[in-house]
């Protein structure tokens, strides 16, 4: 499908796009300051933070109001915010040992794989039953009733499954929202007055960005 063909170039397209951003002297960094790493967390976590944020506004609405399409769109934008936001933190989490700073937690990268990997489950599924109503006529004509039957059966399965998937996850996110933020409250707290400066214009920065991609445009990109 074309679909899952330009999967991954959708989501390269969509760091790509960043990619402007993510040097720390955009931010009002020093390059005499410290080293390369040190300077690059508060552009970072900002990054991580506004990308976490905005998957979770994403998914807190009435999904299942939505069609077959457009919630593999979101599906599919708040698996890339997710990816980014993973990323980020990855990146934290390594140059922050170096630098003996605790700016990231391990626990919170594995909670960001297992949101990561249940968006690409719901994303999957309703990709499915998108393909099956877009080519129920054609795929009746050409290999008959009996596999389309078999196919509207199972459209009730995966159907059911998006939507306890759905609620997992849902579920998983507000309950681990008062952790989230804890964390994120306490590595900031280990940041300079001037670092904090530079987080917070960063945040601002990235979450306009953000804010203004559309799950209805195929490549993600921010509308105009």
């Amino acid at each position: 499908m074309k679909y899952q063909k330009n999967k991954t170039g959708m989501i390269d397209k969509v760091k790509r796009s960043f990619l402007r951003m993510t040097s720390p002297f955009e931010f009002g960094g020093s390059r005499r300051s410290g080293s390369l790493a040190s300077i690059n967390f508060p552009p970072e976590m900002a990054q991580r933070d506004a990308a976490y944020c905005c998957a979770l506004k994403l998914l807190r609405v009435n999904l299942f109001s939505h069609s077959d399409e457009e919630r593999r769109g979101i599906y599919s934008l708040a698996a890339a915010l997710i990816g980014i936001s993973l990323e980020k933190a990855e990146s934290i989490y390594k140059a922050a040992r170096n630098e003996r700073r605790t700016l990231e937690y391990a626990e919170m990268i594995r909670f960001a794989v297992l949101v990561k990997n249940l968006l690409g489950t719901l994303r999957d599924l309703a990709d499915y039953q998108y393909f099956i109503d877009q080519t129920e006529n054609g795929m009746t004509a050409f290999f008959g009733n009996t596999l389309i039957n078999n196919f509207k059966i199972s459209d009730g399965t995966f159907s059911n499954s998006e939507i306890g998937i759905y609620n997992l996850l849902i579920g998983m996110l507000d309950d681990a929202e008062s952790t989230v933020l804890a964390s994120q409250t306490q590595t900031r707290k280990l940041l300079t007055k001037s670092e904090m400066e530079r987080y917070e214009k960063a945040y601002a920065a990235y979450l306009a960005v953000f804010e203004k991609m559309d799950p209805k445009n195929p490549q993600f990109m921010p509308e105009i």
